[in-house]
């Protein structure tokens, strides 16, 4: 690593570290979404003018101060090491690996807005898809904002952007590797105080090894970019606690492979969740989605049921949260019937069904036990116990997103295996986390049978600075 960028990020560390004591309670935190930070609160602002930071956060280019530029950005290191990679006797890997990112948003008065961010990751083991890209133009986007009356507005988005659904069982941004998932599309986006309605018409962007060659592929009918489109909305009902979703997405690519049909492939989705609070200490998730459409000439039929529930034990002392999470998924119930019963979680976010993200919610029935406690205000350590059996007999294993990885074979074995992990974070401030990711699993009787079948571990301490 050249030793200018190392010493670049170390004064980085030591000036949010000495500023950690100017930082109010008003100033934000960093968003998922980078794209969707906003910065309005710095045009008259005189204390955060202290801190450095702050100051490419509001570039005015004009006296009225309505068109302004923020420029932001990630500085992500991470070693990796497995041992017995994909159960393999001695498939052991030790590597380095990072993400650049940096991007800006042009604020062009109360209703224009573009979007840019740039992207490198490297890893130093090989070239890896989605972990190894010289640069790439990760997002690029124009949007418009029109309110249509007070508290109601509705936004259209065209370009290369970033997408999550929900709690990402379906879409996610892929946090973990060193490129995120983006997508090429138009989205048309109503909010209001109780509603949100989000449509959209996209293409999953290929990432690629070398600078500038994810192609934008969005006109291009003859690209084999999947395409994702659907309208995903949100919204409360009176007297009903928590929040509502209620969606449509529909999935298109020219071939996927499950344990006894492959083919061209276009999928319907409909889902509905319920999610929120019962008290202050009581939280809920529950989502069910029913799938169809034709998988080559077969008919889809497919579903997934998920919950999610969590109970914080203690508001003062260490803060214990226990939580439980159950996921059916289901896999193909027959040979030989030209009938796809195989559950498709397409973009889903492989982190949220175990921290090892090994194992997606395909054909898989699972458990998973959890506690989370904060030492400290600024420490947070979650440990999860994940449990996995297959959904049916007939169906295989799949790893994420959604790849064949041991077919069925006869074997009648349901037991996966189970996973215990561990992740801890740190905040140090606003701007540096510090987190270790760690996970063992423990191969089940279906791994014995149908191949290698080591335990497999995996830790990850990364450092990440955001600006």
């Amino acid at each position: 690593m050249n030793k200018w960028f190392v010493i670049l990020f170390l004064l980085l560390i030591s000036n949010s570290s000495a500023q950690e004591n100017q930082e109010t309670k008003k100033v934000p935190g960093f968003k998922l979404f980078r794209a969707e930070e906003i910065y309005d609160y710095l045009k008259d602002s005189i204390q955060n003018k202290r801190d450095f930071i702050n100051a490419i956060k509001f570039i005015p280019f004009n006296n009225q101060r309505t068109i302004y530029a923020t420029i932001g950005g990630q500085i992500r290191l991470r070693y990796e090491h497995f041992s017995n990679r994909n159960w393999i006797k001695d498939a052991n890997e030790d590597y380095y690996s990072h993400r650049l990112a940096l991007h800006t948003n042009v604020v062009l008065g109360k209703y224009v807005r573009v979007f840019g961010e740039l992207y490198n990751g490297y890893t130093s083991f090989e070239k890896k898809i989605v972990q190894y890209d010289e640069l790439t133009l990760h997002q690029a986007f124009a949007e418009v904002n029109l309110p249509i009356k007070q508290n109601h507005t509705i936004s259209f988005r065209f370009g290369r952007q970033e997408m999550g659904l929900g709690t990402t069982r379906l879409v996610g941004i892929r946090e973990g590797p060193n490129i995120r998932r983006a997508f090429d599309g138009v989205r048309l986006i109503y909010n209001s105080k109780n509603v949100t309605v989000n449509s959209f018409y996209t293409k999953e962007v290929f990432s690629n090894f070398y600078v500038f060659d994810n192609k934008f592929t969005l006109f291009d009918d003859d690209a084999p970019n999947p395409k994702l489109y659907g309208i995903y909305s949100q919204f409360k009902i009176n007297g009903l606690q928590g929040f509502n979703e209620l969606y449509y997405l529909g999935f298109e690519t020219n071939f996927s492979k499950f344990n006894d049909l492959s083919g061209k492939e276009k999928r319907h989705t409909i889902g509905l969740r319920r999610f929120g609070k019962v008290n202050s200490r009581l939280s809920f998730n529950t989502e069910i989605m029913y799938q169809f459409g034709k998988l080559g000439d077969a008919n889809i039929s497919t579903f997934n049921i998920g919950t999610d529930t969590h109970y914080l034990l203690n508001e003062n002392k260490w803060k214990p949260n226990i939580g439980l999470k159950l996921n059916w998924s289901s896999g193909d119930k027959s040979l030989g019937d030209n009938k796809a019963n195989t559950f498709n979680p397409m973009y889903v976010n492989p982190s949220f069904y175990s921290l090892s993200s090994i194992i997606t919610p395909v054909n898989i029935f699972s458990a998973h036990p959890s506690i989370s406690i904060k030492p400290i205000p600024k420490w947070t350590v979650f440990m999860d116990w994940s449990i996995f059996w297959r959904a049916s007999k007939n169906d295989g294993l799949y790893t994420p997103p959604r790849f064949l990885i041991r077919e069925s074979d006869g074997i009648n074995e349901r037991y996966i295996g189970n996973i215990i992990g561990l992740k801890s974070f740190y905040t140090i401030n606003r701007h540096l986390i510090i987190d270790l990711n760690m996970s063992y699993f423990i191969t089940g009787s279906f791994i014995e049978k149908s191949g290698d079948s080591e335990n497999v571990f995996h830790i990850s301490p990364t450092i990440s600075y955001k600006f």
